[in-house]
């Protein structure tokens, strides 16, 4: 006998069976600000279908999920909760992702603000990373 899956907190949520603070619904997705933003107006993105990860979200799928996230960005900028954003996919355990529906986070920005989403950017180019760099290209092309 297998332990029973908790329901997906997303799912949930697209199911008004959780409450969110909802942005837009859509057909194919819907977009509600997180309990965790790293700005205000941190906003989640996500499919109304559920697919864990990037790569088990369905071709037909894709569209809507990427033309609200592009509303969303829009009205950011167009209302002036942001002047410039980040979007985030984390798709799997090693990447991260905390929720198992996939979801795209479009995090507003503005100049001077706190969140250091490049830190983790060294700005010197290398010898050694540029080689590796062409070998994982070579790798990525020929996959």
């Amino acid at each position: 006998m297998g332990l029973a899956m908790a329901p997906c907190v997303f799912c949930e949520i697209i199911a008004h069976r959780i409450p969110a603070w909802w942005v837009e619904e859509a057909e194919g997705a819907v977009a509600f600000l997180t309990i965790e933003p790293v700005s205000d107006g941190h906003t989640l993105v996500v499919p109304r279908t559920h697919a864990a990860t990037l790569e088990e979200i369905r071709e037909e799928e894709r569209t809507p999920l990427w033309e609200l996230v592009h509303r969303v960005a829009a009205r950011m900028r167009r209302t002036g909760v942001a002047e410039g954003v980040n979007l985030l996919v984390a798709s799997g355990e090693a990447a991260e992702q905390g929720v198992f529906h996939l979801h795209v986070h479009v995090i507003p920005r503005r100049r001077g603000d706190s969140v250091a989403m490049n830190s983790w950017l060294d700005a010197k180019a290398h010898p050694a990373v540029e080689r590796r760099q062409e070998e994982l290209a070579e790798r990525l092309r020929s996959g």
